[in-house]
């Protein structure tokens, strides 16, 4: 029996993680296609990994409700996105895998997988999310940009009609 993808897996003894050169992540909506685009262009014929967030909704206090986990229907809408960006990318002439999280932390997620694939371009597809949100919830992309340093480049695709703004 597979167990829940919310789970902690054992790590892996012995056996490295597949490298990739672009780490293509959002936090649970669904990928543009000027991010996958960008993804493809800057992966130069290497591996892309597809990473996608359900949300997990709770305290910082480590008391976990199973309300608060992300549901079956929601699950499966992300499990939806990453096979449609994979398919995308795959079009598009390059490799993709996916992975599908469920966390708190976004940025945090993000980051370990950009360290743990050892990729050098994370193109990042935004949520539709406020200033008062990226307040509050922080910025994933300036987390990402400050603690992974110079070597790793990260780009974030604006959506069609967004205008950026200065936070």
């Amino acid at each position: 029996m597979k167990p829940p993808p919310w789970r902690r897996k054992a790590p892996e003894t012995g056996r490295p993680a597949e490298r990739a050169a672009v780490l293509l992540a959002s936090p649970g909506t669904p990928f543009s296609q000027a991010a996958v685009r960008a993804a493809v262009q800057a992966a130069g014929g290497k591996p892309v990994r597809v990473l996608s967030i359900a949300k997990i909704y709770g305290t910082a206090l480590g008391l976990q409700h199973p309300g608060l986990l992300p549901s079956k229907r929601e699950m499966a809408a992300q499990e939806a996105i990453i096979t449609d960006a994979v398919k995308s990318i795959e079009r598009a002439g390059g490799t993709a895998k996916g992975e599908l999280v469920a966390t708190r932390d976004p940025a945090k997620t993000f980051r370990r997988a950009a360290i743990r694939y050892s990729v050098r371009h994370v193109v990042l597809d935004p949520s539709d999310s406020s200033r008062l949100r990226r307040l509050l919830e922080g910025d994933p992309a300036s987390s990402l940009r400050r603690h992974l340093g110079p070597e790793v480049e990260v780009e974030v695709v604006e959506k069609a009609g967004q205008a950026p703004d200065a936070v």
